[in-house]
């Protein structure tokens, strides 16, 4: 896990075409914590196998395709926040979190349609069986970018306690 962390940093940062690449950056974070493709844990997960006629595969496909957009939305939202890091200001810093408490809600509505629809296709125990290894997924992916992009102040900080003028506790004598 500890590898993926400046992996995703510099994706964020360095990222030209984010909406080309949002899909391929989240299967790419599955596959290196988990080490399979994700449609590949789900089939193994859920005990399906990936017959694409199936109605959940087709389901499932669509899923994917609309999750890509709150994906995208997020990373968006991570790269106005790398971008303005070290100039953020009230107005910025209240926006940024507002549109992430946004995506969020936005997250969590999707996440209760498409239960419902899941539910139709295999039933509410399978379909809840699959949104809690999709939420499962999303934390992991969540933690991990957040666990490699500063803290508000952090970067402060940190250069307070590098610099020889600064007491012994980072600055804080």
């Amino acid at each position: 896990m500890r590898y993926i962390l400046p992996l995703l940093l510099v994706c964020l940062v360095h990222t030209v075409n984010v909406h080309a690449q949002v899909n391929d950056d989240d299967q790419k974070t599955i596959q290196h914590i988990f080490g399979k493709e994700k449609k590949e844990i789900v089939a193994e997960y859920m005990d399906f196998k990936n017959n694409t006629n199936d109605p959940f595969w087709s389901l499932y496909d669509q899923y994917e395709q609309n999750r890509r957009t709150l994906s995208r939305e997020r990373l968006d939202i991570l790269q106005d926040y790398t971008r303005l890091y070290t100039t953020l200001d009230d107005e910025s810093a209240t926006s940024l979190i507002k549109r992430t408490l946004e995506n969020d809600v936005a997250y969590d509505r999707f996440y209760e349609r498409y239960f419902k629809k899941f539910s139709k296709v295999m039933g509410g125990k399978n379909a809840a069986k699959f949104i809690q290894l999709e939420l499962y997924f999303q934390n992991a992916i969540k933690s991990s970018i957040l666990n490699s992009i500063p803290f508000l102040g952090e970067l402060k900080r940190t250069a307070m306690s590098l610099s020889p003028n600064m007491g012994p506790k980072h600055g804080l004598d």
